[in-house]
């Protein structure tokens, strides 16, 4: 029903509408009304390349039956040379209609999965605090709040929770 695979360049379009549209579900509420209804396609496709563009850096698509790109999840080395966590979950997106069917989870497997081919056993995503349905979701996956830090978007600081994952094997 679902197919998930490594993107391609091709893809970047649909990961853009994706990024954009899951933005704007999923943080309406949490960060500003005005930095969410400034984001763009465009900004999106850029970003991306710049993740194509890294060769530590790598992202999976989960595509619908139809071969519509509906989520991805994007990792790479741990990006604040945390001496614990080597890995990181980037980024992980979904489109609202397509949240809570397991596929976010299949998502998580194929970058804990691609790290650790990568040599990074071990895994830290950051979350906005105030994300609760993204932080009790890397809970049940069994991460553990190992930091808090903070994110700066367009002047506006939001603070945000480290989760991490010693070993990824349950992952897997």
């Amino acid at each position: 029903m679902f197919n998930i695979r490594k993107a391609t360049l091709v893809d970047i379009p649909s990961i853009a509408k994706v990024h954009v549209d899951s933005w704007r579900t999923t943080y309406r509420g949490i960060v500003s009304s005005d930095f969410i209804e400034n984001l763009t396609y465009e900004w999106s496709e850029k970003h991306q390349l710049i993740v194509f563009s890294n060769k530590d850096m790598f992202i999976y698509v989960v595509e619908d039956k139809e071969g519509n790109i509906v989520g991805f999840a994007s990792g790479g080395p741990e990006r604040n040379n945390n001496s614990l966590f080597k890995g990181e979950l980037h980024a992980i997106y979904l489109l609202t209609e397509y949240q809570g069917l397991g596929l976010g989870r299949k998502l998580v497997t194929s970058v804990a999965n691609q790290l650790r081919v990568n040599g990074f056993n071990s895994l830290l995503v950051l979350v906005l605090e105030n994300n609760t349905s993204a932080r009790e979701f890397y809970k049940s996956l069994g991460g553990k709040e190992v930091g808090k830090g903070g994110l700066e978007l367009k002047g506006r600081m939001y603070k945000d929770i480290a989760y991490g994952w010693t070993e990824t094997t349950p992952l897997i």
